[in-house]
């Protein structure tokens, strides 16, 4: 049961659910309920963020049950009487060096000056991987900063007044022009990794975890959510840019050379669009849990415990007055990165993953 409200469980705090990672078990007579329960009232076509949470939901709103704890069976640590418990195998390696590796940061110019900054201190300044700042217009304004300006390229593609209007906020013309681009002009990578402009990533750590995949297939990497899935009808899954997502060579190859992968409107969502097209690609989506789509608090302590470490995290969790100035957000959103830095960005050996003291 989560101790603050999150945005990921519709901001509930009633809900209990069990830990995915320790297992849980429904009894037979629960799930000849549950089966009748679809074919009596099937599943709408909403959002899936996390199934554990919404399947537990499902279950008490629709059947009147709820969990039974049990985590003297269904461990967190291992202990004597339990039937399961989390551990960690190591990971496979094929052998990733960071310059196998790009990464694309999508960016505007509205969120230069505030932004940019930002990101070039906590981790693109002292990345070991090649970053890119891809947006509609240039800036000179941090050294160091590469940024791309994208509109001589793709033009309107990359034009906030309509890959990003009040209706849509998608950015789907402009993910397709990042593509173009990453394809175009940065040739030859392994991975192909394309993070907000207020994403805190782990570097390190996402190399990790992409030596871990076998890039020689069609992949794409991040925290995947699900749209519309029915029991007749695949709905769609897809990788959230907030959290980044990782796409393997051959998948961006597939995706450059795709001729029905188009925006069906410039501000169409670009990770549900992206998602769509992989999906007609039979592009292989996985889902790993070190990637957040949202800020720490948004998900519960004993998850992120449990889970691997963390690779990036999302926004700011700004709790500021409408009234706030400039300068307090920034201050906000600096002193809100460094704790999460300091908290969840630990390399081997126990240190913080680069120069808490100098943000």
């Amino acid at each position: 049961q989560d101790e603050t409200s999150s945005i990921i469980h519709h901001y509930s705090t009633s809900q209990t659910y069990p830990q995915a990672l320790t297992g849980f078990a429904l009894s037979a007579a629960l799930m000849k309920a549950l089966a009748q329960e679809l074919r009596d009232k099937p599943l709408g076509g909403n959002q899936q963020i996390e199934p554990v949470w919404e399947l537990a939901k499902w279950i008490e709103d629709t059947r009147g049950v709820k969990l039974t704890d049990r985590g003297d069976i269904f461990c967190a640590d291992m202990q004597d009487g339990c039937a399961t418990w989390v551990a960690h195998d190591p990971r496979p390696s094929w052998k990733l060096l960071p310059d196998d590796v790009v990464i694309g940061v999508k960016t505007v110019a509205k969120f230069h000056a505030s932004r940019i900054p930002l990101i070039h201190d906590f981790w693109s300044k002292k990345s070991s991987v090649e970053v890119l700042f891809l947006s509609n217009a240039p800036y000179s304004g941090v050294a160091g900063a590469r940024v791309v300006d994208l509109t001589p390229q793709f033009g309107s593609m990359v034009d906030p007044a309509k890959e990003a209007t009040k209706e849509g906020s998608g950015h789907c013309s402009k993910m397709h022009a990042i593509v173009k681009h990453l394809a175009r002009h940065v040739p030859g990578k392994r991975w192909y990794v394309v993070t907000d402009d207020d994403t805190l990533l782990n570097v390190p750590r996402l190399l990790e975890v992409l030596a871990s995949h076998d890039d020689r297939e069609a992949v794409y990497v991040g925290e995947r959510y699900g749209w519309a899935h029915r029991e007749r009808l695949p709905g769609t899954n897809y990788i959230t840019t907030g959290g980044g997502m990782a796409i393997s060579g051959p998948a961006l190859q597939q995706l450059n050379d795709c001729n029905h992968c188009t925006c069906t409107r410039p501000d169409s969502p670009d990770d549900m669009m992206l998602g769509s097209w992989f999906t007609s690609l039979e592009v292989t989506i996985v889902h790993e849990t070190g990637f957040h789509q949202s800020e720490p608090h948004n998900y519960h302590p004993e998850v992120l415990r449990l889970s691997e470490p963390p690779v990036s995290f999302h926004r700011y969790n700004l709790q500021l007055p409408g009234s706030a100035s400039e300068e307090e957000r920034a201050k906000a959103r600096r002193k809100n990165w460094r704790q999460w830095k300091e908290l969840y960005f630990q390399e081997a050996g126990g240190s913080s993953s680069g120069g808490a003291d100098e943000l």
